[in-house]
Order: structure tokens, then sequence, then C-alpha cells
């Protein structure tokens, strides 16, 4: 891989689009530096190198054929699931949708496994949101709920230029290299969430909380809030996912609301993984929902109920992350040994920041394995075919 450059790098996403590639003898170095962006395309690169097509049961096969047998365990599912899409474009969602309406599946685009979060909040209340332009020219007090940008979105508080002129609070009982640079850190354990952002509208009301532990520290910030004309709150899956997570986003959202009366204050939230916005926002725009959408009666429904993979048997993952497993599954990194069906993706198309702006991704070298989408279309058509 010579220099190439500038190019989007979806290490994180935060989608940085000024990243210039080298291939050294060290491996893969990106300029600005970042651990995260250098090892997704070394990933992209391996997979690239020698690795087969396709493969059944993991033996190596052509495309057509792995076509037809994903189609065939597609048509003969009862209830598929179309989920993953860690490093999806908004042309690889599109395909997804128009495949999970064709077959009846549900489609994800969070973490659809595991306890479960709750309805959607976002359709209950909206949010208010912000380009990270928005945040750097404007806010002057930045929250970041119980993240860790410096390690998970590394360019993040540098693309805010959290320094100098704005406050940065953070609210995490862990030792984090973010807290370390905390202007005010508040601590307090992940189920006492709740109770903090209900608390904090009780202020915002202009009434008193009772004695306690977490009073001071929930005044403090609300006087910070209330000091300034425009603030923001970053927050991710550690307030939104596991048990009550929707509940917890929606007193965020209802905070965020009821602080907008007086000032402007607008929520930035970081994803899982640098596929979730495109594919979220694809799913929404199509579908009218988010998250977890329904298509088995024929017209799309948005999923609120707290086991709702109890009879999927066939899953097809779509960009999912390195080491997912799964039936079927699309993307650049091999899968598990467990996966029936997986076909080699090469990453190219229009893909969402964090923030909703579109970027365009392209392979960091020349390679001729189709696209997620492509490859949906495909399998779209096959699984419209009788045996």
């Amino acid at each position: 891989m010579a220099e190439l450059g500038p190019v989007t790098c979806a290490g994180c996403g935060l989608l940085c689009d000024d990243v210039t590639v080298e291939d050294t003898h060290d491996g893969v170095r990106l300029t600005p530096r970042c651990g995260l962006g250098a090892e997704w395309f070394a990933q992209r690169r391996r997979g690239a190198d020698g690795a087969p097509a396709a493969t059944i049961d993991g033996e190596s096969v052509d495309v057509e054929f792995a076509l037809a047998r994903a189609a065939e365990l597609l048509r003969g599912a009862r209830r598929p699931l179309l989920d993953g899409f860690d490093h999806a474009t908004i042309e690889d969602a599109r395909a997804a949708v128009a495949l999970a309406d064709r077959v009846g599946a549900l489609m994800s685009t969070g973490v659809a496994a595991g306890p479960w979060p709750g309805a959607p909040a976002l359709p209950l209340r909206g949010a208010s949101t912000a380009t990270l332009g928005e945040i750097r020219d404007r806010s002057r007090v930045v929250v970041i709920w119980r993240e860790d940008p410096v390690t998970s979105h590394p360019r993040l508080l540098e693309r805010l230029r959290v320094s100098g002129h704005r406050a940065l609070v953070v609210v995490d009982d862990r030792e984090t290299s973010t807290a370390e640079r905390a202007d005010l850190r508040l601590s307090w354990g992940r189920e006492r969430d709740l109770e903090a952002l209900t608390s904090l509208q009780v202020l915002q009301r202009g009434l008193g909380l009772p004695p306690g532990d977490l009073a001071a520290d929930l005044t403090g910030l609300m006087e910070r809030w209330g000091s300034v004309p425009h603030a923001a709150v970053v927050y991710g899956p550690a307030l939104t996912a596991g048990a009550g997570g929707q509940r917890r986003a929606l007193a965020l959202y209802e905070l965020v609301r009821a602080l907008n009366h007086g000032r402007h204050v607008v929520t930035l939230e970081l994803p899982r993984a640098p596929g979730c916005r495109s594919a979220d926002d694809v799913l929404a725009w199509q579908s009218g929902y988010g998250g977890h959408v329904d298509f088995a009666t024929g017209h799309p429904e948005l999923v609120t109920a707290t086991r709702p993979l109890d009879d999927v048997d066939v899953t097809l993952l779509v960009e999912p992350a390195p080491g997912a497993v799964a039936e079927i599954a699309l993307g650049g990194v091999a899968a598990g040994p467990d996966v029936q069906v997986w076909i080699r993706t090469a990453p190219a198309g229009t893909v969402h920041r964090l923030d909703g702006v579109p970027l365009p991704l392209q392979p960091a070298e020349p390679d001729d394995a189709p696209t997620a989408a492509d490859v949906l279309t495909r399998l779209l058509a096959a699984a419209e075919v009788d045996p």
C-alpha cells in the first residue's frame, strides 16, 4: 500500500476525512496518528490479501454458489434477522431494508441481543442535535456522560476544541483518559444515572433537592448550564444500552428539552460502531422507525417486545464487527467458524459521521470484491426465485 490520502477513515464513528495512510515495515501508519484507524485499514488490507471470495462452512467457494446457499437459507427461514451494520454504508443499508421488506425479516441497527433496553426513546421525545462544527463554535460547557472518547473516538475532543474557553464536565465513576482532562468530574454508579437525570429535571424547574450525596454535584452542574448560552451533552451506549437504557435516554431528552427554554442545549450520540448511524438513518427514512423494525407483517412495525429474538432461526450479518458469528455474514473480515455462509465485501459508498454529515468511503487499495450493497441486491433477486 503506497501513501494514500486524504481518505475517510472508518476506525470509529468520527470518520475523519483528512487522513493519510502509509504502509511501513511496522504496519499501517496514519497521519494524524490513530491506533483505531490504523487497525481498521490493516484489517481491510488483510481481507484483500489472499482471502477467499466466499466460504460455506469454512470451505472456499464461488460467490454465486455462496449466494445460492444464502438465498436457500433465507427462503427456508421462519424468522430471519438482518443485523450487524458496524461498517455499513448508506447503500448497504438501503439494500438491506429492501431485502428485509421482501423476506419479512426483523432488521436491527442496534444491539439486538442481551438485556432489552426498552422501547426506543427517540420517537417519543425527539432529540436536540448538532453538528461537530456547531458544538465547536458555540458550546461553552461540554458534558461527557459515561463515555471515554479519548479512547473510543480519539480525535473528538480535538475536533470540538475542548480546551481553554469552554468547560469539560465528565460524568463517570471510572478512571478514564477523558476523566483525567475534565475541569469538573462527577462520580456515581451507572445504576444511579436515571436518578441523576430526573433530579436535574427537578432542579431545572427551580425546585430544591432533598439532602443527599448527589445534591451538591447536580446543583453545581445545573449552575454551569445556567451560566452559558450554549451547551452540549455527549453520550453513548454506556447510557442507552442494557436494561433500562432507553428510559435513561428518554430522561436525558426530556432534560435537554426543558433546558432549551432558557438556553440552547444539544446532544451528540457516540455510536457503538462507525456504520450504525448510516444504517439507522436509512432505516428511519425508509420505514419511519429506527433501531429495531419488524417487516414480518408486510409493513414496518417498531419493535417494542422485550425478547424480540426468541424465534429467530436465520441471521444475516451485514458488515459486522470482526469475529461476529451468524448463519450468513457479508463483510471484509473473515467471520467465525460457526458461520454457514460468508461473502467477502469491500467498503465503498457513503457513510454518515456521528453527527449525520455524509462522507465518501472507499477501499484503502484496489479490491475486486463486491460491496455489501451489491451482494444484498443479488441476494434479493436470488431469494425471490423459487428453487
